[in-house]
């Protein structure tokens, strides 16, 4: 009797010559190139969303409610864009924070987040869809901007707070001026996070994979927590031995898909599709849920951003496949591919882009209509 390692492997050779289209329902678990498995799957797709009317400007100041005493309370500020993100495909997934931080001695303005920080924006593209406006493609926007004596920031949480383990491709840029970090990782508390994060202060081909903390109680690096690969020399850096490299020939200002795994004692990370790195330090044990942000402080890691620049970090697609835990089980559902039958039955997640035919739907499960990126593999009694 073959092991169940054995028979993924075997399985996933013939991958390249078994796509097909697919329902949510003919799956009961998820099978990535690394041969983990999952029992839930959902896309979120920017791609093809109704064109906003107009994008909200961000709030000049802050109120004076906001001081150093208030961090971390909620205070909203800015105004929400209206259409996709007010509408339930959004607001039964994603929550857009608003909440902020003071002055102390680690940073050296007040940052914020706004609602206003997040929304959908667009631009005409020779190579997307026709609609009765031209041909336009949209995309979701994170922004961050200095003021004087501040900063406006942006970060939204996934509702799905109960992920235990999870693999999620992100295809994302960076845009914008020096001095803020864009992040994309699993996060439940600072000693469960698992990060993907650009520093716009950085060389274009340097992206920072770190597990938390990355800090001893002195304020020191540890060993092997944050790591900064540099993507044109394949070279990695431990955060305590970092040099500088510099390269044009990859840069995160352009279109990636950025991946992060989060198994049982190892988190990985990818690019396009490529192995960049594996850590066994600090890998989370607690339940997390995906976060994304845009933001700088002032301090060492962010650098300061000089009054009137700004950054962004553009999303045109999320995908996820993850098992659930039953604590935390705020916003959890029952979805296709957690069926009782077992893993008798996997659809096979690849590193292309989900298809432009469920663009702009966010569904539990997977997407309707052609599936680009999904292969049904039939199990055998191995499992």
């Amino acid at each position: 009797m073959a092991s169940t390692a054995a028979v993924l492997a075997l399985l996933l050779l013939f991958v390249p010559s078994l796509h097909a289209a697919v329902s949510g329902k003919a799956c009961s678990c998820y099978l990535t190139s690394t041969h983990d498995l999952f029992n839930t799957y959902r896309v979120h797709d920017f791609r093809r969303l109704p064109i906003p009317a107009s994008i909200p400007a961000l709030p000049s100041q802050l109120p004076p409610t906001i001081t150093d005493s208030t961090s971390h309370s909620s205070i909203p500020i800015g105004t929400l864009q209206q259409g996709f993100l007010t509408s339930k495909e959004w607001t039964s997934s994603w929550d857009i924070q608003t909440w902020g931080k003071g002055v102390n001695n680690e940073t050296k303005y007040k940052m914020w987040n706004s609602l206003s920080s997040v929304y959908i924006d667009y631009e005409n593209i020779t190579t997307t869809i026709t609609t009765t406006t031209g041909k336009v493609g949209t995309r979701l926007v994170l922004k961050t901007r200095r003021f004087e004596g501040f900063q406006i920031s942006a970060e939204v949480e996934n509702l799905q707070k109960n992920l235990l383990h999870a693999s999620t491709r992100i295809r994302a840029r960076v845009l914008g001026d020096p001095g803020a970090v864009a992040g994309l990782f699993y996060y439940r508390n600072d000693n469960n996070e698992s990060d993907i994060e650009i520093l716009t202060r950085d060389e274009a081909s340097a992206i920072w994979y770190s597990n938390q903390p990355v800090l001893d109680s002195d304020g020191n690096q540890i060993p092997n927590a944050s790591t900064r690969a540099d993507l044109i020399t394949n070279s990695l850096t431990d955060g305590t031995q970092l040099t500088s490299k510099r390269s044009s020939e990859f840069s995160w200002s352009d279109w990636h898909t950025h991946r992060i795994d989060w198994t049982a004692g190892k988190s990985s990370w990818f690019v396009d599709g490529n192995h960049v790195l594996d850590k066994t330090y600090g890998v989370p044990t607690a339940t997390a849920y995906l976060v994304l942000n845009m933001w700088s402080d002032g301090g060492v890691w962010s650098g300061v951003m000089d009054v009137g620049k700004e950054a962004r970090l553009e999303i045109e697609w999320i995908e996820m496949a993850f098992n659930t835990s039953d604590e935390g089980t705020e916003n959890k559902e029952r979805e296709p591919g957690q069926g009782g039958d077992g893993c008798r039955r996997a659809c096979v997640v690849d590193d292309r882009a989900p298809s432009l035919s469920a663009a702009g739907r966010i569904v539990g499960g997977l997407r309707e209509g052609i599936m680009a990126a999904v292969v049904v593999v039939v199990l055998a009694q191995w499992l």
